[in-house]
Formats: structure tokens, sequence, C-alpha cells
């Protein structure tokens, strides 16, 4: 048997599994693909701000509030805090910005998020069972 014809068979039949595994873990009632799709650091932020985990290993929505400053700058702004919470599951966490405290109690993240096709950013404190939004604004280049 050739090498070319041993890494066609290998291939091939890697591929052939690949797609079984994918097709019986997408057709789960408990979504394992959803679950194991969330690896990336980006993801894993976001979770972190917006949902708690309970010792049963059962995901609960986290509380996320507005500190009164905070509301008036998203009034002024013309945004309801809605879009606002709603626009933070497709947030990209700047990892890399100054005001990124990662290492911090509470740790605090700089978020882009994007409404109605402009920039804007929201600085978040993560607690253990809340989180708090203490600024908003535009992002000016």
């Amino acid at each position: 048997m050739t090498k070319g014809r041993r890494f066609f068979i290998f291939f091939s039949s890697a591929g052939i599994m690949t797609f079984f595994l994918f097709f019986t873990l997408a057709s789960r009632s408990d979504k394992p693909l959803e679950k194991y799709m969330q690896w990336t650091p980006n993801q894993k932020v976001l979770s972190n701000i917006l949902e708690r985990t309970n010792p049963k290993n059962e995901v609960f929505p986290k509380r996320v509030d507005l500190l009164e400053s905070t509301k008036q700058k998203v009034e002024k702004l013309n945004v309801t805090e809605l879009e606002v919470l709603h626009s933070l599951r497709e947030g990209d966490v700047e990892f890399f910005h100054k005001l990124t405290l990662p290492r911090q109690k509470p740790k605090q993240y700089y978020i882009l998020i994007e409404i109605g096709n402009i920039e804007y950013f929201a600085l978040i404190k993560v607690h253990q069972n809340y989180s708090d939004i203490i600024d908003f604004g535009i992002v000016e280049d």
C-alpha cells in the first residue's frame, strides 16, 4: 500500500468520524455543542459577566445593574438599558486596554459593543452574584 493511499484512507475516515460526532452531539437535547463552543477567552468573560453557575452546574442569568451616573449617560446618548444589556452578548472584550483589570477583586473589563451601527464602550465590574456597568459612552477614535 502506498503512502498516498494510507493518507487518503486515514483522512477520509477521520472526516467521516468527525461528521458523525458532530451530528450526534448536535442532535442531543442538552446542547453540548453550545457549551463546548464557548471556550474562547472573550466568550468566557462574557459568560462570567452575564451568567452564574450553582454547585449542581446549572446556569442562571446574573443580575446586571447600571449605576445612576451610567443611567444618565445612557439616556443622554438616546440608548435604552435593554439595548445595552442585549448587546453585551455580542461584545468584544478588550483584554489589553488600560481599564481592563482582570487580576483585581472585583474584576473589571472594558467591552466594545455596537448598537445601531455606532460603537460604544461599557466598563463593567464583575462580582460573584452580580455585575455593575460603571461607565458607558461612545468610542472615539
